[in-house]
């Protein structure tokens, strides 16, 4: 009980800053994987001097996040997180600190490390599936019988409590979304989540992209089919994705224009294995070293440059707490018109629907599920 109105109360307070932030945080830049359109592929080269985080120094960098960008979500990525000897430290780090860890693995190591996973506090994991055909997944993979350790993997965490989400690039690879969506649900997984396809170069020293596969390089209607494709797989299993998420890359895609911005820089960021913390892992240099990051640091600039799906849906949800945040400023300075015009903007609407499509892990954020 006491840990539960710890949480909701460290919620609330945050309530007049705008909500809780998130961190993606790229723990290593090595992968065991050869994926086609990822430039982590270890076959392809790119990775010339291998790193990883230094764990002796996560738990200052997290406090300092949580300290001065209200940071209460992290994610670990890669390359491929597994691959840190100390991963599962860092997750219990981040849960004694009380942000909640989360992850995204391509399953190949999952099995034996996920009950100590789940002691360690992961209480939603997402894994790459890549096609409805485990011999087409496992090929662009290069990681044969893969599909079989994510069966096994899910089970042992899904009867520990874990969501298992799967996470699906959207790529040629993919000619039928309801099929696809049979798959993930037999594998075990209990919702899907879609990452928008990339060719362009990142920014960053991220390398989720490929600028020379065929399998992202799609054309408009092939996006917008595969947009279609995946509000169609909500009939058989849950979307991570929210509906106005999807409903805003189709408005972009006929050039109508985004209705939702992006916070990153303000209420989502990219941490990298050198502890540089950038606004997002499209953006070209970093914010600051973490160490030197202040609250003035922040960059807030309505941006729509990218549609790098862990940002843009993610906006969409902090849209309403951020609104909150917004109209709390405003009443500080004395302008209560300007505080009611916050709040009074349509796509609150929408931001609280995709809120409450996520409802069951914000809970398990403030202790109370």
């Amino acid at each position: 009980m006491g840990s539960s109105r710890s949480g909701v109360i460290d919620l609330l307070r945050l309530v007049p800053q705008g909500g809780p932030a998130i961190c993606n945080v790229s723990v290593t830049n090595l992968c065991n994987a050869t994926c086609d359109f990822c430039n982590f592929a270890h076959d392809k080269g790119f990775v010339t001097d291998r790193r990883s985080l230094d764990a002796s120094r996560f738990a200052d960098s997290l406090a300092r996040l949580k300290e001065q960008a209200g940071v209460r979500f992290v994610t670990f990525m890669g390359g491929e997180p597994l691959l840190h000897k100390n991963i599962v430290e860092m997750v219990q780090t981040a849960t004694d600190m009380g942000v909640q860890p989360t992850m995204v693995t391509n399953g190949w190591l999952l099995p034996p490390k996920a009950d100590a996973l789940a002691d360690a506090g992961i209480t939603t994991l997402f894994i790459s599936i890549d096609a409805a055909d485990p011999l087409v997944h496992e090929k662009n993979r290069g990681l044969k019988g893969v599909c079989e350790r994510i069966r096994e993997a899910t089970a042992k965490l899904q009867a520990r409590g874990v969501t298992v989400i799967a996470s699906v690039a959207m790529t040629r690879l993919i000619p039928n979304y309801l099929a696809l969506a049979r798959f993930v649900k037999e594998l075990g997984f209990s919702a899907i989540t879609f990452s928008y396809p990339r060719k362009a170069a990142l920014g960053s020293n991220s390398l989720v992209w490929s600028e020379d596969s065929e399998l992202v390089d799609m054309s408009t209607a092939e996006l917008i089919a595969a947009f279609d494709g995946a509000e169609s797989a909500r009939g058989i299993i849950p979307v991570h994705n929210p509906r106005a998420g999807l409903a805003d890359m189709r408005r972009r895609l006929t050039g109508q224009g985004e209705r939702f911005t992006c916070h990153a820089g303000y209420k989502y960021f990219y941490m990298d294995w050198n502890y540089d913390l950038w606004r997002c892992e499209d953006w070209d240099k970093p914010i600051s070293s973490v160490w030197d990051f202040t609250p003035e640091k922040m960059l807030r600039d309505a941006c729509q440059a990218c549609t790098t799906d862990c940002y843009r849906d993610a906006s969409i949800m902090l849209h309403f707490p951020v609104a909150i945040g917004d109209a709390f400023a405003q009443m500080r300075q004395g302008r209560p018109v300007a505080a009611f015009r916050a709040l009074a903007d349509k796509r609150i609407l929408g931001s609280i629907g995709a809120i409450a499509g996520h409802g069951s892990r914000l809970s398990r954020l403030a202790g109370t599920g």
